[in-house]
């Protein structure tokens, strides 16, 4: 039997702080050596330092934005959202697939329950082993908790290792890191490389190990009431009591800071909030804090998402999407993740199977061919 191709296509992203795009050069390659046909929207990688001619030459069509809509069987985004009067033009049973924050974009995604659209998102993939190849929250947040380091370098005044010269010697930047996940775990291996002396606060005492490993020195705060009986895989909410000498803790290792990186988050809560005003008033002059959790309500009291200010004499900058800003690799990895999600569902007849019953599909699909799923009966 003969099956009619199917179509897969990326746009150029809607936001105009967003480089990344959802399939590179490579992975277009990859599409079209399982049988696909890859439309990519005229210059939507260029941003990505992707040129036309890349994709052109490893398989691709490139097309203008109206010609995909018309055409495309799925469309994959970053973090695109596409409205009316595109959605008009699209073929009925067209899947969307990107990272659509489905929780600060409700509404958006709600009005996507038209025309037997299917949307899926991979905010929401589950964190068992086989989804760890299409993780794109791992992905970009690993290169986050880098570029956060960097970020903070260039906000620095100083030099960040310990240098010794004819005119003296220059002691090295002290760096706190808050959260040691993905972006955490990166960011203290990046602070050491750049030369830091680096410490690491989280809630988890099982993640020591891994601080340790990377050179840093791992704060304790006693929590024996916490963990009686249990193991903590994700950060929790923690007691009233355990949070008092959590702030004692790090209000005492903060005066003593130069650089301060936050990563800590709790899934589907608002971040903890970790450092606050007076904490901040007692930082040396200079001293850079970044809140990587500011889209979440922030670790640090004052954070404005997106923006970068002054308190005290120090700065706090809260970026909106530093794996934007090192939008190649971010793209490289994240059209990976993509890659490895789709092809994963392709069927005999080289369609995608919304039917599957598998917990990675049945978590990330929250529109199926129209209908909304139960994730639009959550509170």
């Amino acid at each position: 039997l003969k099956y009619l191709t199917m179509i897969i296509a990326t746009l150029k992203e809607i936001s105009e702080d967003e480089n990344r795009v959802a399939i590179s050069p490579d992975t277009c390659k990859q599409y079209c050596k399982k049988g696909f046909s890859v439309y990519i929207e005229k210059n939507a990688g260029v941003k990505s330092s992707f040129l036309d001619i890349d994709y052109e030459n490893n398989g691709a069509k490139v097309l203008e934005r109206d010609e995909i809509l018309n055409q495309a069987d799925i469309i994959l985004n970053v973090t695109s959202i596409l409205k009316e009067p595109e959605l008009n033009k699209l073929k009925k049973d067209v899947i969307f697939l990107g990272t659509y924050n489905p929780y600060e974009n409700f509404k958006n995604l709600n009005a996507l329950a038209f025309k037997n659209f299917s949307t899926i998102t991979l905010d929401l993939l589950p964190r068992i082993s086989r989804a760890q190849s299409m993780d794109v929250l791992s992905s970009q947040a690993n290169l986050a908790g880098y570029k956060a380091v960097i970020e903070a370098s260039s906000i620095f005044k100083k030099a960040m290792p310990m240098m010794m010269t004819a005119a003296g010697t220059i002691i090295p930047a002290k760096c706190l890191v808050l959260g040691a996940g993905v972006a955490g775990l990166q960011a203290v291996a990046t602070a050491k490389r750049l030369g830091c002396v680096v410490s690491v606060f989280d809630v988890r005492p099982e993640v020591e190990e891994q601080v340790n490993s990377l050179g840093a020195k791992f704060i304790h705060v006693d929590q024996k009431k916490e963990l009686e009986g249990s193991k903590l895989v994700y950060a929790k909410e923690m007691s009233d009591e355990y949070k008092k000498k959590q702030s004692e803790k790090i209000h005492e290792v903060s005066k003593e800071m130069d650089i301060i990186i936050s990563t800590a988050l709790i899934p589907g809560k608002k971040a903890p909030l970790l450092i606050k005003s007076n904490t901040i008033k007692s930082m040396k002059s200079g001293s850079v804090l970044i809140d990587l959790a500011a889209s979440a309500g922030g670790n640090i009291e004052g954070s404005i998402f997106g923006k970068k200010i002054s308190i005290e004499n120090t700065i706090l900058y809260a970026p909106s999407n530093l794996p934007s800003l090192i939008s190649y690799d971010a793209s490289l990895l994240y059209s990976k993740n993509l890659f490895n999600f789709i092809t994963t569902f392709i069927n005999e007849e080289k369609k995608f199977n919304l039917d599957e019953e598998d917990e990675i599909l049945r978590k990330t699909l929250i529109i199926k061919n129209g209908n909304k799923t139960t994730f639009f009966l959550k509170d």
